[in-house]
């Protein structure tokens, strides 16, 4: 593994239960090597995400010198980086296409 990309995320298990296990899903589905850092549920035993985001939320990509923090936007600048252009509609970060 490595420390260019670290995923922070909750500790659900499964990675179809929450936003986090769809960054993780994706991250694997493009063969993207990645660290994950699995954190408390209880917003305030997160002071690596406050500060690097000046929030409590997750999940959090750090990809590099970039940190990208919401499910969504890390879906879409993962497909945006890294070109994947065989997802299904409505199966990225970005809207369905008309």
């Amino acid at each position: 593994m490595t420390d260019r990309r670290v995923l922070y995320r909750c500790r659900t298990r499964t990675n179809h239960l929450c936003p986090c296990g769809a960054v993780e899903r994706r991250l694997r589905k493009l063969g993207l090597e990645h660290r994950v850092e699995r954190l408390p549920y209880k917003r305030a035993l997160r002071p690596e995400i406050q500060e690097l985001t000046r929030q409590d939320r997750l999940p959090v990509l750090v990809d590099g010198d970039e940190v990208i923090h919401d499910s969504r936007r890390i879906l879409e600048y993962l497909d945006w980086a890294y070109g994947e252009d065989d997802l299904e509609p409505g199966e990225g970060g970005g809207p369905d296409p008309a």
